[in-house]
């Protein structure tokens, strides 16, 4: 069962700031999408199914710390490892790694950011109902594991 997952990108002119660097928030909007890259690399899709059966992963946690700027058009790659599973939440630890050549390894560019999230599961019991907590499915639970613990080197 998979406890990570390496998605590699490269900056867009539309992701940086008037600085020429990578604005703060994409690195947010990057470790959602390598969320959603993981699920699918799982065969799982998120949001499928009709309204009232539908899960979905409420954002009660988001961290990132940054180390480098990156500036447009760099490689990068993001590692997602995940931290914890939950009854009703998983929690993922984030790293970023760039500037990256062609061909090489992509956790081995130089650490950019660092980041964390933890989600909660939601579901609604009608399609105009409040959402409320959920049991994570178990067509989750059953794929993922916690990742060993990093290195502190």
């Amino acid at each position: 069962m998979p406890h990570e997952f390496v998605r590699e990108s490269r900056v867009e002119f539309a992701d940086t700031d008037m600085a020429g660097i990578v604005h703060f928030a994409q690195f947010f909007r990057w470790m959602e999408e390598t969320e959603h890259a993981f699920f699918r690399s799982l065969g799982i899709q998120l949001h499928r199914g009709t309204t009232h059966e539908r899960v979905g992963f409420a954002r009660v946690h988001a961290d990132c710390d940054y180390r480098r700027p990156l500036t447009y058009p760099e490689r990068f790659a993001v590692r997602l490892a995940v931290r914890r599973i939950g009854k009703s939440s998983l929690s993922y630890d984030f790293s970023f790694h760039g500037p990256l050549s062609e061909g090489q390894d992509p956790l081995a560019g130089e650490p950019v950011a660092r980041g964390a999230l933890s989600v909660a599961c939601v579901t609604r019991d009608t399609p105009e109902g409040p959402l409320r907590s959920a049991d994570v499915p178990s067509v989750i639970t059953e794929r993922l594991e916690v990742a060993p613990p990093e290195d502190p080197s």
